[in-house]
């Protein structure tokens, strides 16, 4: 029987009863779907399963996204990608760290993610842990004049545009080729969400540079503004994951950034962890 549990923060839940490699039947699809939805992050606990029954699962939930940039993606499976410590290319700090910075999956593409999955396979004692920013909760609480003022206003995206701000990691810009796939793409700065048609906050941080209509400068300070309103405590909620867990989280309502790590150094120091992201409805749901 599944249950779900909820963290000791401002939202989340943990899930248990589901067994991804066994495959989730539609009806319990729906209820994981419904708690994310509701909840923006859940969390499937226990899950032991090969690549296929992880992909498979990402297929119920949507369209799987093959990333720009092919440094982590798996042999074989391209779109998964294996994010961590561990591997080669690891070995640079900007690399490893690459998500550690405070962004929205795919809100550089004009077919913007709408899930994104980690399924963790070694967790270190210390750091690993994602954090995530609920972008409902801070559209709600803006009052009705902010509303108002931003509701219309499309903001222009591109790949790690402003990442490094705030004394963040910055990111490695892509090369020649791959900015050509992802070019500079329009937004709304609020958006509705494509099943539950609620309205959120979108991708204020780590893609966005300007606003259609808008000075540069002013553009930019409002984007700042509503990034340091998202980003108060009240409404993130940090996940220390276990080996085995499958944390997910409604790319349409939130921000996230990971806990930047360092390089292996014995045990107990490794990360890995298996991402999914995706695009489009849930097929339940179309």
């Amino acid at each position: 029987m599944i249950r779900f549990e909820a963290f000791d923060g401002p939202f989340g839940v943990a899930v248990y009863g589901v067994d991804v490699a066994a495959g989730i039947d539609d009806a319990t699809f729906r209820q994981l779907a419904e708690a994310l939805y509701e909840n923006r992050v859940i969390v499937l606990k226990g899950q032991d399963c090969a690549k296929e029954a992880y992909l498979a699962f990402g297929r119920q939930w949507g369209t799987p996204i093959t990333h720009v940039v092919n440094t982590a993606r798996m042999p074989d499976y391209p779109e998964m990608m294996a994010l961590g410590n561990t591997a080669d290319w690891a070995a640079d700090d900007i690399n490893r760290n690459a998500a550690a910075f405070w962004h929205t999956d795919q809100s550089y593409d004009a077919n913007i993610a709408t899930a994104t999955m980690l399924y963790a396979r070694k967790v270190p004692d210390v750091g690993g842990q994602t954090r995530v920013a609920d972008m409902k909760a801070a559209y709600d609480d803006l009052d009705a004049e902010t509303r108002a003022r931003i509701d219309d206003l499309v903001a222009m995206h591109f790949y790690g545009a402003t990442s490094g701000q705030d004394s963040e990691i910055g990111i490695a810009r892509l090369n020649e080729r791959q900015a050509e796939k992802v070019p500079p793409v329009p937004h709304h700065l609020v958006r509705k969400h494509a099943v539950t048609g609620e309205k959120a906050l979108y991708a204020v941080a780590g893609t966005a540079y300007a606003i259609e209509g808008m000075a540069d400068d002013e553009a930019l300070a409002l984007i700042s503004e509503l990034k340091a309103h998202v980003l108060q405590d009240k409404y993130i909620y940090q996940h220390a994951y276990e080996v085995g867990d499958i944390a997910m989280w409604d790319t349409q309502m939130t921000l996230h950034s990971a806990t930047p790590i360092g390089r292996p150094d014995g045990p107990g120091s490794e990360r890995l962890v298996w991402r999914i992201s995706v695009c489009g409805k849930p097929p339940v749901f179309q």
